[in-house]
């Protein structure tokens, strides 16, 4: 079996809506914004508000594509700025907490928080965070005897969309305080 086959992807569905409802809302409001701002002459104002909707873009993407992958050998943590790679057999405890929470903890007592499963009122019902932990722990189970000597891999989440977003925002801003001066 391929390794891209047995991945498996956990996250809450209500960030996928809520993600691509924020994205679309304002991106239709910025590409407004823009359309005015051709008709009428690029101002301040307009320009301020395609950088408040390219940021609120980017902020929702990051934070939506928070996500956990289980792979054949290690699980991986994407928050919305850094990616943990942990093997399985460095995992000491997964904790599903109140609230919808999910933290991972490892035996080199590194505990690392899965943003997608940060907490939710709706989770007392839904019970995702509690479906994940079952997940990931049947998993661990499979390599508990595997042992590992790798070291955590952290990196930088590059998120290209995201960034682009807030690329413009940044641009957007600077000329929104260049007209305005």
């Amino acid at each position: 079996m391929s390794r891209k086959n047995s991945d498996e992807t956990l996250r809450r569905v209500s960030q996928k809506i809520l993600s691509w409802s924020l994205t679309f809302i304002f991106g239709a409001v910025a590409a407004g914004l823009v359309a005015a701002g051709f008709s009428t002459g690029f101002a301040a104002g307009p320009l301020s508000g395609v950088a408040v909707s390219l940021g609120i873009v980017a902020l929702t993407q990051r934070v939506s594509g928070s996500r956990i992958t289980l792979r054949t050998d290690s699980l991986v943590v994407i928050n919305p700025l850094m990616t943990y790679t942990v093997p399985y057999a460095d995992i000491a405890r997964i904790g599903g907490g109140g609230g919808g929470t999910l933290n991972i903890l490892t035996r080199a007592g590194h505990e690392i928080h899965a943003t997608s499963f940060g907490g939710s009122l709706i989770d007392n019902f839904v019970g995702s965070a509690d479906r994940a932990v079952e997940r990931i722990e049947a998993r661990v189970r499979q390599h508990r005897s595997h042992a590992s000597t790798a070291p955590m891999p952290k990196k930088f989440r590059i998120s290209w969309f995201a960034d682009l977003c807030t690329l413009g925002a940044v641009v957007c801003g600077a000329a929104a305080g260049l007209v305005g001066a």
